[in-house]
Parts: C-alpha cells; structure tokens; sequence
C-alpha cells in the first residue's frame, strides 16, 4: 500500500480523534452482548475501543498501519481494506463505518463488503458527511476536498447509501442528520496540506468556518 495522508498525520488525527463524543452513534448501534461487531476504515479503533465492554468482540479494520497501531487494548486489530475484507461471510452482528466512504475506492463494493460479512439479522450503521444537493456547490466543495487530501474519493449523495444497501436486501431503521460546524484553520492543519494547496482551499471556501451536513443510520436486512 502506497503511504496516505493518514500515514503521514497519524499522530495528529488521534489527538483530533480522542475528542470525539461516540455516545449518539453508539445508542444508534444498539450493541448487544453476544454481538461481533466490525468497525471499518476503523482508523485508530476509538469506536473499537468504546464498543469492547459492551459486545463479545471488537474488530477494527483499517487500511493504514500507522493508525492500527494505535489501537487500544482489547480491540482486534486488522490491516486490510474496506473493498476486500479478509473475513468469512457472515462473521458480525454489528458492522459499522464512520467518515470514510468518503476515502473508499469503491463506495459500493464497501457495501457490499459490509452486507457479505454482516451475519442474518445483523446491523450496519454508516455515518458521513453528505454531498451538497447542488451539483455545481458539491463538485467545488469535491475539489476542496482533494486539495486538502489526495485520497478524499468523494461524499455520497443523500440518499446513495440507501439506495446502494437496497440492492442488498438491507433498509434504514433509524436515521439522524445534523449540521456539522467546522474552523478552517484546525481542519486544515489535521491535513498538512501543501502551502500552494491550503492557499486554494482558503480562496475557494473564502471564510474562517464551513458547515457540512452531517448523517448517519442505521440498516437491517428486510
């Protein structure tokens, strides 16, 4: 694997990553005891880590070495990508990806990945931000993204993830959206962009702060 912004910026996206209050996303969860649960593109298993006293077993895939090895104790590491997970059919109760669609090569296959894995019966829950409903605001707003990072693939659309875990068999139980309030400054420097790339992001976005809309839910097969 080719080394990626998070491989560079570790350090710093989990001292960002520490700050996160998971307690929304996991009531939204509802793990269970005896639930395997999967977090993927899982980062530095935080949501792993929050997961481990209230389930059987906390697995976090995660393409970047770096972030894994942050892990805390009691979560199940695993290097790997979201696209081509290296686990059986149905091995978790509980599978769960939170901001990173975005970074997926394959936003679909992910997916479908996270519906092969997940057993009969079991949960998926997705949270990211959304694409703007604009054509033309969302494909700026794409282009800031991949100044600010390379590997940003894009935001779904609303209303793609729903679609994309229909063809699966799989229906929203449970959704939440909220606006998401961002500082310019801290957000770019968690990346560390390129002084020629920042300088363009701040030109295009031309304020100190930006909101995004902000979604999560949760889905069971139907």
């Amino acid at each position: 694997m080719s080394e990626s912004r998070f491989d560079r910026t570790a350090d710093r996206y989990v001292e960002a990553a520490q700050k996160k209050d998971w307690t929304a996303f996991i009531e939204l969860c509802r793990p269970q005891p005896d639930d395997r649960a999967l977090d993927v593109a899982a980062g530095p298993a935080l949501l792993s880590a929050q997961l481990v006293p209230l389930v059987a077993r906390a697995v976090a895939l995660e393409p970047s070495r770096p972030l894994l090895e942050h892990a805390p104790e009691g979560v199940e590491p695993v290097l790997g990508e979201a696209e081509q997970m290296p686990f059986q059919d149905s091995s978790f109760e509980l599978v769960t990806i939170v901001n990173s669609l975005h970074h997926v090569a394959d936003m679909g296959a992910a997916l479908a990945e996270m519906v092969r894995v997940a057993t009969p019966g079991g949960r998926i829950v997705v949270q990211d931000y959304l694409a703007d409903e604009d054509p033309q605001r969302a494909e700026v707003w794409e282009r800031v993204e991949r100044l600010r990072d390379p590997d940003h693939r894009r935001l779904p659309r609303p209303g793609e993830v729903n679609e994309l875990l229909g063809e699966h068999g799989f229906g929203e139980d449970e959704a939440q959206t909220w606006t998401a309030s961002w500082s310019l400054d801290d957000w770019l420097e968690m990346a560390e962009p390129p002084y020629a790339a920042a300088a363009e992001i701040r030109r295009l976005v031309a304020s100190d702060r930006f909101e995004l809309t902000a979604w999560r839910a949760r889905f069971t097969a139907r």
